[in-house]
């Protein structure tokens, strides 16, 4: 059994999470630093009609497609995904590009709308069925 101590404690602790994720977006950035809008966005490498994403394929569709949005510059890493299919009953893990954007935080409406954009086309292009992205306030500097 919980004291009261701990579930003030915790009920506290979920106000707080609370209160910051409703905050607007935008983060509250120590000096020298300013705030910007960080986008991760998750490509699957298996396509639809089997076989993957080629690292040429890939490298293309950076260069075509993802770069013309984000010209002042991003981040793409390699990554092992994994997600639960309900209906399926099974777990698949796949192989995955992360690409990481930071956006300037009065531009993240249109860096989202970019990300919507680039990830019709990889839809469309290797046949996914979707693609996943995060969007989260962030601080950045260049020293």
């Amino acid at each position: 059994m919980r004291s009261r101590a701990t579930c003030i404690a915790a009920a506290v602790a979920c106000l707080l999470i609370a209160a910051g994720c409703a905050g607007g977006g935008d983060a509250v950035c120590p000096d020298g630093m300013d705030s910007f809008t960080e986008l991760n966005v998750y490509f699957g490498l298996e396509k639809g009609s089997g076989g993957t994403v080629s690292e040429e394929e890939w490298q293309s569709f950076l260069a075509d497609t993802v770069t013309s949005h984000f010209p002042d510059g991003l981040t793409a890493l390699d990554a092992r995904g994994q997600w639960f299919d309900t209906g399926a009953g099974r777990l698949y893990r796949e192989s995955t590009k992360l690409l990481n954007v930071l956006v300037p935080a009065d531009a993240a409406d249109p860096g989202v709308d970019a990300v919507r954009t680039i990830s019709d086309v990889y839809k469309q292009r290797f046949e996914q069925q979707a693609v996943f992205y995060t969007s989260l306030p962030a601080c950045a500097a260049v020293y």
